[in-house]
């Protein structure tokens, strides 16, 4: 969908260690990677030296520059200020130029979420709930138009994907990406609520050794008005 095209200038935000970049870069494209991670910066200008990657908030950037694309996969759904980072990516377009972007929608990992926060309620006494933003394609559409970007094409599908680690992979999954909901729980209050999502989702997660996260992804693609 993105297509890059030799000598284009491509954003890509939310790069993480780059890969995806360099994957950009290798079709001839001068490309450059953003993230508010300074880990995976550093992770990345060393991996990828050739590449200019840079520090920044998706919600709040700037180039001198504009760029004929933007691109971004599974990082969007990190930015609770949706609209900043609209109005900066669209901003940092040239008219004419494409938008291509992919990230948790609306219901994404909703069953792993919905049993962890029952879990937490359970064990712990806590009210806890997923702080990501898992949008619609009406929501993000809406956001996408009122600041010039208009939507071309647009999907929220299901994408069911296996975990690494085989038995411990859900409870390591949801250690890497829901450990803030966990700080200040015992170690044994912590194996209590893996058990508990654990057995509430075995029947439609877990299948031949290993478990699976119910993601559903947004896909949109849109051009800047010109």
């Amino acid at each position: 969908m993105l297509a890059p095209q030799r000598g284009e200038r491509v954003l890509d935000v939310g790069c993480g260690t780059g890969h995806l970049t360099r994957s950009i870069a290798e079709l001839g494209a001068h490309v450059t990677g953003i993230d508010s991670s300074v880990e995976m910066i550093d992770s990345a200008r060393a991996t990828y030296p050739q590449i200019d990657f840079r520090v920044a908030d998706a919600a709040d950037f700037s180039f001198a520059e504009s760029f004929d694309a933007i691109f971004s996969n599974a990082a969007l759904h990190w930015v609770r200020q949706a609209e900043d980072a609209v109005i900066c990516m669209a901003r940092a377009l040239k008219p004419g130029s494409r938008f291509v972007v992919e990230f948790g929608g609306y219901g994404n990992v909703r069953r792993i979420y919905t049993e962890l926060e029952n879990a937490l309620n359970e064990v712990a006494g806590r009210e806890a709930k997923a702080s990501n933003f898992f949008p619609s394609i009406g929501e993000y559409a809406g956001l996408l138009e009122r600041n010039g970007l208009l939507v071309r094409s647009a999907q929220l599908f299901d994408r069911l994907t296996r975990l690494e680690d085989g038995e411990a992979g859900l409870r390591n999954w949801i250690t890497m990406f829901r450990e803030e909901l966990l700080r200040d729980l015992s170690n044994d209050q912590r194996e209590l609520v893996f058990e508990l999502v654990e057995k509430r989702t075995r029947d439609a997660l877990f299948n031949e050794g290993s478990w699976y996260a119910d993601y559903r992804r947004l896909r949109i693609r849109a051009v800047k008005e010109e």
